[in-house]
């Protein structure tokens, strides 16, 4: 027990210094962002904008190294999204830090149709405000961190097992019965994108009278599509059979979205799908890795060549532009992480031509408010639009789709000063939600497992979109999965008498050892 309690104090006085040195890094940076943001000058700036590449590549080196200092795991749900927060909102700096430049790239041409280009000193501004606001984010998420705590026995009881057991056919059950309803929809509507981006492009998708309109019982259905396939794997155990089904399901949902020209709403599902196989069923080794690394690689310029195509249409493409797309020049990796980067765009137009300019409620309050139906936004008579088709159309005044950001959204709401504050506090919360400890193991806590995964396949996209529609997400395939499953257990417990009576027999041997 002293060597315990021991053990204990020296965990508790390692956690309390990476946070003390986190709260002085957060200091001091905060104090210079004050001080040097906006930067106004344009001349002499070009070593500034790699320096500042660079700072941003250490700043994601300490996020990586101070989260696995703290939690003793380096690939898990947190680092997944500050991996892509970087890709999206800090891309092209990593590319210009290693010295690798295109034609299109931001600094290069109009910010936007009708704008002006990007001054050096625009681009450091963008780059010190995407910086502030990741550390800070990562300070929100330090103060989640939970210590793992040393189990009491009675937790390890055959009652507790037979609890998760009951849980785990509980989660089966309710995505057996879900995925009826949303494996069907899904693929149906996958077939049915790969048809208009066929005959139409792949913008028809999301800017014409295809786009998808609404809450609806397909919507709900889409939804829910992903809980119900990790559902699936962690409610069977990771069994064979449902394995394979998963997969192949998950593959031919991924094949009908590349064949429509899509590379990202897949990428998010693929990623955890990898996760949740390292932590739950076959860790992943170097050999393996290097494995993937390698199809990962060969994958990227196939998608990178249907990618190129996806505008064309596919009844439009002739032999020279699909070869073209396999150039040196349009090398995927470098095109895809340039393109992920290019959602800086959004923060340097709001820098530019001044952030104050968004006409509606707090964007925040309108998508808490409207997270269940946006009717309760229009009972309450507030002026409402979807921030990225307000930017798009009635800002920016041009017809396809400019995207947002998480940090473009904080900064249109609170502006640059008080943005990075929001961010710790969005860290907080979302790392609250989705943050698992290092040894956790999904049998002994099922549906907590399932939550923090859903949860964070939600809001993976906000890296380069806003929350509103996120939420909604969030709330229909996340809370209203959540709900399913505790009636489907609730049922097993009370109106099955072989269920009953081990839970039953449960509560009673975890009293005994109390």
């Amino acid at each position: 027990m002293e060597d315990l309690n021991k053990g204990s104090y020296q965990l508790r006085k390692k956690n309390m210094a990476i946070s003390i040195s986190a709260l002085f890094i957060n200091a001091i940076a905060y104090l210079l962002y004050v001080l040097i943001f906006p930067v106004n000058s344009s001349k002499g700036l070009s070593d500034m904008v790699f320096l500042m590449s660079w700072i941003g590549i250490f700043i994601a080196i300490y996020i990586f190294r101070s989260w696995y200092k703290l939690t003793g795991t380096i690939f898990s749900l947190y680092t997944i999204f500050i991996f892509f927060y970087f890709l999206f909102n800090y891309g092209q700096c990593i590319m210009w830090a290693l010295g690798v430049h295109i034609p299109s790239e931001i600094g290069m041409e109009p910010v936007y149709p009708g704008y002006n280009t990007p001054s050096k000193g625009n681009i450091i501004s963008g780059q010190i405000v995407t910086c502030m606001c990741i550390l800070m984010f990562h300070l929100g998420s330090l103060f989640c961190y939970k210590p793992r705590r040393v189990r009491d026995k009675a937790l390890e009881a055959e009652g507790h097992k037979v609890r998760n057991t009951l849980t785990l056919k509980a989660i089966f059950n309710t995505s057996v019965i879900i995925g009826i309803f949303s494996i069907p929809i899904k693929l149906y509507d996958a077939v049915s994108s790969f048809k208009i981006a066929t005959q139409y492009g792949y913008n028809a998708l999301y800017y014409s009278e295809f786009a998808d309109k609404g809450i609806g019982i397909s919507t709900i259905g889409n939804m829910l599509f992903f809980s119900s396939l990790i559902g699936l794997l962690i409610g069977s155990e990771y069994n064979k059979k449902i394995r394979l089904f998963v997969y192949f399901t998950f593959g031919f949902y991924l094949l009908l979205n590349l064949l429509a020209g899509d590379r990202g709403s897949w990428v998010y599902k693929i990623v955890l799908l990898v996760w949740l196989s390292h932590v739950c069923y076959k860790p992943l080794n170097f050999r393996a890795m290097l494995k993937y690394t390698v199809l990962s690689f060969i994958g990227f310029y196939i998608i990178g060549a249907i990618v190129s195509l996806r505008k064309l249409g596919l009844s439009n493409i002739t032999m020279d532009d699909f070869l073209k797309s396999f150039s040196f020049e349009n090398s995927p990796i470098v095109l895809t992480i340039f393109e992920m980067g290019g959602s800086m765009r959004v923060l340097l137009m709001l820098l530019m031509y001044g952030w104050d300019v968004w006409p509606y409620t707090n964007t925040y309050l309108l998508g808490i408010l409207g997270m269940v139906t946006n009717k309760i936004i229009y009972i309450l008579d507030l002026p409402f639009s979807l921030v990225s088709s307000w930017f798009s159309q009635k800002y920016l005044n041009i017809s396809w789709g400019a995207g947002f950001s998480i940090v473009a959204e904080a900064v249109l709401n609170v502006g640059p000063f008080f943005a990075p504050m929001v961010m710790m506090v969005i860290g907080y919360l979302m790392t609250s939600m989705m943050y698992l400890n290092g040894k956790a193991d999904y049998r002994k806590n099922p549906l907590h497992f399932i939550f923090a995964v859903s949860t964070l396949h939600t809001f993976l996209p906000v890296t380069r979109g806003f929350f509103h529609l996120l939420l909604k997400d969030w709330f229909y395939g996340v809370l209203l999965y959540i709900v399913l499953v505790l009636l489907v257990r609730f049922f097993l417990v009370n109106f099955t008498k072989k269920y009953k009576l081990a839970y039953n027999s449960s509560i009673l041997t975890k009293d005994k050892q109390l």
